[in-house]
């Protein structure tokens, strides 16, 4: 047997040698020389400042209850960078008393004793009984609207007068909105989409700042206890390429309102609320608060995938789906947090992909979390976005 075996391998050996030794192609040969690999740019000047000068930051000075006064900045895409998504952020640094005056002093339930004057120490002027209010932050009511140049498919003007007021608001693209009451509180920290910027093309934003009470707040006018009282803040703007999941570890923003079913404008109540997500991260980690049509009832928030009445389709994470249910209370608060697996959103599956992913809010009894559809229509009764959201799962 080892006999047989060894004859076998012989003849396999001898055979390749032969084969070997007949073989012949012919070639010819071409090389592409210093090829190279080089990195993308996002680059962003503010104001043609890079960095942005924080020497003379902005002073929203002498502020008195229905004030409005307006910040106003441009950012420039540089010539050789890359498109990109523009977010900005405001971030709450502090709130104190500042200068405190016979009036405030009266309201925090103190005593007055510093005469003609004011001053800086409560116990040098008001009795020690008196209580700071120092919340300037959830009576500051906060509008944002971008304006981008022609070369963007924007004709208009950006035009802004002397106290950087728009001169023509339809020149200008709301994402914040006077009547929705947004409260600087509610977006301290939260990063806001201001749009897409292309390579050597500028975005024009303008924020408003109104000192003022809100539909339905603890108090109805702002009162002596905001007389001197000074909050300061950071502004803080970020580029990222379009891929990119947005601000890693931070929060962002969105506002649900009802809406009139016929025009889709938003009506102006206290109906509404603000959901507050993580734009990237390995859950959809979210809260929500606000107040819904309907008191006493079940609601759900949602993903809901285009086209109506749902995209219907089944995937590990759904498409459409269930977020969170919960029931209003009897003055029809609605409060929903949690941090749910969703995967990406929007799925690729949805109609409104890659833009973004619709949030709603809707009565339990009119969704189908199973079938990922609608199944009651019932508009006045919802919460609907005021813009599409972005979620990118990462590990």
């Amino acid at each position: 047997m080892k006999r047989i075996l060894l004859s076998v391998m012989t003849v396999a050996l001898v055979s390749a040698v032969a084969f070997g030794a007949t073989r012949a192609f012919f070639t010819d040969e071409e090389k592409s020389v210093g090829n190279t690999l080089a990195a993308g740019v996002v680059d962003i000047v503010v104001n043609g400042q890079n960095p942005w000068q924080t020497s003379e930051p902005f002073k929203l000075e002498d502020m008195k209850p229905s004030y409005t006064k307006y910040i106003a900045f441009t950012v420039r895409n540089l010539e050789e960078s890359n498109e990109v998504n523009l977010w900005k952020h405001i971030n709450i640094t502090s709130q104190s008393d500042g200068t405190i005056t016979e009036p405030e002093c009266a309201e925090g339930g103190g005593q007055w004793t510093g005469g003609g004057t004011v001053c800086t120490n409560p116990a040098d002027c008001c009795a020690t009984d008196y209580t700071p209010r120092n919340n300037l932050a959830a009576y500051t009511l906060y509008d944002l609207y971008v304006c981008a140049d022609p070369g963007q498919g924007n004709t208009g003007r950006c035009e802004v007068d002397e106290d950087s007021k728009p001169v023509i608001l339809g020149d200008w693209i709301p994402i914040i909105t006077e009547n929705q009451y947004v409260r600087l509180d509610n977006i301290s920290s939260a990063w806001i989409k201001l749009g897409q910027l292309v390579p050597a093309k500028e975005l024009k934003v303008v924020q408003s700042y109104h000192l003022s009470s809100w539909p339905n707040a603890p108090e109805p006018e702002v009162t002596n206890w905001a007389q001197g009282d000074v909050m300061t803040f950071d502004i803080e703007l970020m580029a990222t390429q379009l891929n990119a999941p947005g601000p890693e570890g931070v929060q962002a923003s969105v506002n649900l309102e009802n809406k009139n079913p016929t025009t889709w404008v938003p009506i102006i109540d206290d109906i509404g609320g603000t959901l507050s997500y993580n734009t990237s991260g390995p859950t959809f980690n979210y809260s929500f608060t606000g107040k819904v049509p309907l008191a006493s009832t079940a609601y759900c928030l949602i993903y809901y995938a285009d086209p109506w009445p749902g995209d219907g389709k089944t995937h590990s994470a759904g498409t459409g789906m269930d977020i969170a249910c919960g029931t209003s209370g009897s003055d029809r608060s609605l409060s929903l947090s949690g941090n749910p697996d969703l995967g990406d959103l929007p799925n690729l599956d949805d109609q409104n992909s890659p833009g973004g992913a619709k949030l709603q809010v809707v009565l339990d009894t009119d969704y189908d979390n199973g079938n990922h559809r609608m199944i009651g229509w019932n508009p006045s009764n919802y919460l609907f976005e005021m813009n599409l959201i972005t979620y990118k799962k990462t590990p």
